[in-house]
Formats: C-alpha cells, sequence, structure tokens
C-alpha cells in the first residue's frame, strides 16, 4: 500500500512492517472513527477520503478541523491513555483508514528499543507540529491575559 510516510524517523522496513502488522478499515459518510470522551488506544492514518474533527459544545458538534490523506489521529489518547478530547467523522466520501493499535506499538517496540525511539520521536514531532499550528491562530490581537484568564 503506497502512502504518505507520517512516521518520518522510523526506517523503510519498520514503516512497511507496522502497515503489514495495522488492521485497514473503510468508513461511510459520517461514521465515527473515534468518539469523543470514550476510551480507545489506537493510532488512525487517514489513506483516502476525508474527516473532519469536532467537539461538543453545550450539546452542539462544532467541527475543529478537516484533514486528508496522511493525517493522523488517536495519538493524543494513545499516549496518555485518556479518553478521546475530540471525534473524528468521516466526511464526504468513503474513508480509508490504516488503525495501529497500541498492542502492536508494544509487540514492535519490546522486540527493537531503536524502533520505539524512532516512532515517538516521530509522534512527538507530529505533536509539537499541531502544537505550533495551534499557537500560530492565537494572533497578536488576543490579549494573553485575558487567554489565560488573568483579567
Amino acid at each position: 500500500m503506497a502512502m504518505l510516510k507520517v512516521f518520518k524517523y522510523l526506517k523503510e522496513d519498520e514503516y512497511q512492517a507496522l502497515l503489514k502488522a495495522a488492521e485497514r478499515k473503510a468508513y461511510k459518510p459520517d461514521a465515527a472513527l473515534i468518539r469523543q470522551g470514550e476510551e480507545q488506544t489506537d493510532i488512525f492514518i487517514i489513506v483516502q477520503g476525508e474527516v473532519k474533527v469536532q467537539r461538543d459544545h453545550d450539546g452542539f458538534m462544532v467541527d475543529l478541523t478537516h484533514a486528508g490523506p496522511g493525517a493522523i489521529f488517536g495519538d493524543m489518547s494513545f499516549i496518555e491513555g485518556q479518553p478521546a478530547s475530540a471525534g473524528v467523522v468521516a466526511y464526504g466520501q468513503e474513508t480509508l483508514a490504516v488503525i495501529i493499535s497500541h498492542g502492536q506499538i508494544h509487540d514492535f517496540t519490546t522486540r527493537d528499543t531503536g524502533f520505539a525511539g524512532r516512532f515517538y520521536h516521530s509522534l512527538a514531532e507530529i505533536l509539537s507540529r499541531r502544537l505550533r499550528e495551534t499557537n500560530d491562530l492565537v494572533t497578536d490581537d488576543v490579549n494573553p491575559d485575558a487567554l489565560w484568564g488573568n483579567n
């Protein structure tokens, strides 16, 4: 399966072995890949189609972002062992995803500690990039004291 290499620090053979071990699943439009608040420890890589990330706000679903092939989700719950902070829903057309379980990663990291370092380095970079993108959304016009509740 040809797809974007989202875990960029993995060696090519490691990446291919990880993809081979992963589950592949198709989602119809509006089907949930991840439900906000539910326990889950899988990482989802979007291969085809588009998803929207949503959060419940006072009973209304608010779209946070849309993403397509190469995007990954579930990484925060994977790392923290916490319920999903947002929902991820197939959008517009059938969406294909590769699903990597926490158990699969555990198996790989147990066999090779070098894999663990490369895998978690890749995840750290993904999370750092997301944080940087979120920070960029906060403009210079925002009063930092108001943002942090200091007024």
